[in-house]
């Protein structure tokens, strides 16, 4: 796959994932969720818009180039793309429970490695500071 063709299919992906974020924000929105959601509503659609433009200045700019068909191919088959059990069913059933207690414990984990580099930066900081005032004096 050339990068011209990854990196249209990331675009037309990266759209799609807007249009369909900012159509379910519009139906939580619209079934008594906050105003939060109008404004992720508008956001999304936003981004898919900008996406969607950026498409097809990217597509003229490098028209020269054919590959179109691999990406409409692929995207004919989303339909096969449906979200699993866990995000449609029950969200109280045990399956649902385990999904996101992984997902905490992943964020613990990254947060906790994030919060160790941080520290070890801060640390080398702090040694460099003791060391140009040794140098100073």
């Amino acid at each position: 796959m050339s990068l011209k063709a990854f990196h249209t299919l990331f675009i037309v992906i990266s759209f799609l994932f807007a249009t369909y974020f900012g159509g379910w924000c519009f139906s939580q929105y619209s079934s008594g969720e906050s105003q939060w959601m109008l404004l992720a509503t508008l956001g999304s659609f936003s981004v898919a818009s900008a996406l969607g433009i950026y498409l097809v200045w990217f597509l003229k700019r490098y028209k020269h180039i054919g590959f179109l068909s691999l990406a409409f191919f692929l995207l004919s088959y989303s339909s096969n793309l449906l979200a699993c059990s866990v995000c449609l069913g029950d969200p109280n059933s045990p399956m649902v429970k385990s999904v996101n207690s992984g997902v905490l414990f992943l964020l613990a984990v990254v947060g906790g490695v994030l919060v160790g580099f941080a520290s070890l930066f801060l640390f080398w900081r702090k040694k460099e500071i003791q060391k140009m005032q040794l140098l100073a004096t």
